[in-house]
This record gives C-alpha cells, sequence and structure tokens, in this order.
C-alpha cells in the first residue's frame, strides 16, 4: 500500500535513508540521515510518499514541486522525484515502480509540465526503472555536485 507519509513514520524512513545512501551508497553521504532530515523533507516535500507492507514501511520517495527551492536538478517549472528507496529485502517487487508511478500521477494532477530526477552513476538499477517508466536522459543537464560526485539527470515529460 501506498500511502502519504507521517511523523509515525520518520525512523523507519530515516532507516531506509541511510541503508541506501550511507550504508549502501557511494557518493556524497559521509553520515547517516537523521530525525531532522526527515522533518525537513517532510516540509518541503509536496508529497512524501510511503509503500507498506504487514504494517511496515518498506519504500520511500520525495516528490518537490515545481517552485520548491530544494530541488538540485529540475528546471523550470519541472516538479522533481527525490529520495527513492526501497528496502533491500523488498526489491525487485515492483515497490519503487508503484511509488515512481504514484508520483507521476500526481504531478499530473497537479498539471506540472514534467518530472526530473537526479541518481548516481553506480544505481544502475534505478536507471533501468526510470528508462523504463519514460524517463529519458538528459546528458546536457548532468553534473557534479558539492561532494565531487556526478549527477546524472532524467526527465519524464507528460
Amino acid at each position: 500500500m501506498i500511502r502519504d507519509a507521517t511523523e509515525r513514520d520518520a525512523e523507519a524512513v530515516v532507516a531506509l535513508w541511510t541503508e541506501a545512501y550511507f550504508t549502501e551508497g557511494e557518493g556524497g553521504r559521509d553520515a547517516p540521515y537523521a530525525r531532522s532530515d526527515f522533518d525537513a523533507t517532510a516540509a518541503a516535500a509536496a508529497h512524501l510518499l510511503v509503500a507498506e507492507r504487514d504494517s511496515e514501511v518498506i519504500g520511500v520517495v520525495a516528490l518537490l514541486a515545481p517552485e520548491d527551492p530544494s530541488r538540485a536538478v529540475a528546471g523550470s517549472g519541472e516538479a522533481e522525484l527525490a529520495r527513492l528507496v526501497v528496502a533491500s529485502g523488498a526489491r525487485r517487487h515492483g515497490i519503487g515502480r508503484g511509488l515512481a508511478e504514484r508520483c507521476a500521477t500526481l504531478a499530473r494532477a497537479e498539471g506540472w509540465p514534467a518530472i526530473a530526477l537526479w541518481s548516481r552513476a553506480y544505481q544502475t538499477a534505478g536507471h533501468r526503472l526510470y528508462e523504463s517508466l519514460g524517463y529519458e536522459r538528459v546528458l546536457e543537464r548532468d553534473s557534479v555536485d558539492e561532494t565531487g560526485f556526478e549527477r546524472l539527470v532524467f526527465r519524464l515529460t507528460f
């Protein structure tokens, strides 16, 4: 089940982000996520969603509105999909696809013309997912962030 995240999800979401971007990740994260990261993302995101199975949070994604100043790669008028994570034990079961599809549905309902996102080069499973959903690579918008790691940009147009 996919639903809006609530305060009671904070600990699980922080654990998912830490697993994916600190424990497994390469590229910029030098400390585990904290409750303050959840609070900041929840405050900034137009939509913060979780996927739940058997009352356990197993996935999370944030959708940032086109006017949100915390977007990293979205252009004018574009929403940004951020921090899509599925728990390692729940991967390859369509959870990430469901979260990304819900973001596209919400963006279309808001009247936003596109969603942009960025990914690290090693996140090839995510790249395959995004491309299967219709996202296209936008090579000219790739960049190197403040940590010295490359951001690969993908865009879905409606």
